[in-house]
């Protein structure tokens, strides 16, 4: 494992355990002599500065900040271990009580480093590039300030795939198949696997189902009619779309890294528990 010399400590700038749990992790820190960032984790800009000489990043916040972080770091292959203060936490790695624990075995070398898949999607209109972002969930085209569905063209690869009457489709990897995807009816897929996950919204008089795309392919929707139409990117990143827009997604170059202390079968081990589902437990 890489020896620790800098690590970044982020934290919510608005949630005073955030920010106080950010004074415990830069005193642990300085009591092992390990030097340390400390940043908002709004602010990717200062971020991004500091991305370069990190060796590792705390973020101290739900999976939005993971998130946030995500987007910026991926491009300096920069891991991230999460301290959830969120409802599930399904990208962090540890709970508030044991930060102190993890930050020892972090600079002890004692992790691992898991990468997942980005998605890279990118907005043309009239053939000309005009937003171009990553996303560890999801990209979704759908209706916006509007109350009226959208109507939607999808093909794989340049091959035709349907029109779908819908109030959104959603192309998410498999991070993203535990966010919206999951609540629109779509699977559950392992993070390990590379592919997109393809959904619609309440599509309109027909019984429409989530299709898994091969990573390497390119998905590609496009705008036939619907009035305030909006592209969101990972739930925080909006724009407004116009018809004949075009949406194209593939699977971005960076991935996404994060510090984990468990072995590499704890999703399958966490994941119904953070649904909360019904388990009857191993068979007898």
């Amino acid at each position: 494992m890489v020896k620790m010399v800098k690590i970044g400590i982020l934290y919510h700038p608005t949630r005073a355990d955030s920010a106080q749990l950010a004074q415990q992790a830069t005193a642990y820190l300085s009591q092992q002599g390990v030097a340390y960032w400390q940043g908002v984790a709004n602010d990717e800009t200062a971020l991004s500065i500091a991305a370069p000489s990190l060796d590792a990043v705390v973020t101290l916040g739900g999976d939005g900040t993971i998130v946030h972080a995500v987007r910026t770091l991926a491009a300096f292959k920069v891991p991230i271990l999460g301290v959830n203060l969120g409802r599930l936490g399904f990208l962090a790695e540890i709970e508030p009580a044991e930060m102190e624990t993890g930050l020892r075995k972090l600079v002890a070398g004692e992790y691992r480093v898991e990468q997942r898949m980005l998605l890279r999607a990118e907005l043309r209109r009239g053939g000309k590039l005009v937003l171009a972002s990553e996303a560890i969930n999801d990209a979704v085209l759908g209706r916006g300030r509007s109350s009226r569905t959208v109507r939607i063209t999808v093909d794989v690869d340049r091959h035709y795939v349907m029109t779908q009457t819908a109030d959104a489709m959603i192309v998410s990897t498999p991070t993203g198949s535990t966010a919206y995807c999951l609540s629109a009816g779509g699977p559950i897929v392992s993070p390990d696997l590379d592919c997109l996950v393809l959904t619609p919204v309440a599509p309109h008089i027909s019984v429409a189902h989530a299709i898994v795309i091969p990573a390497q392919r390119s998905v590609r929707l496009r705008l036939l009619k619907g009035q305030n139409a909006t592209l969101t990117v990972d739930g925080q990143v909006d724009l407004e779309i116009d018809s004949e827009d075009e949406l194209v997604c593939t699977a971005a170059s960076n991935t996404a890294r994060f510090i984990r202390f468990g072995c590499d079968g704890y999703y399958y081990e966490t994941v119904l528990r953070r649904l909360r589902w019904p388990d009857q437990g191993p068979a007898a």
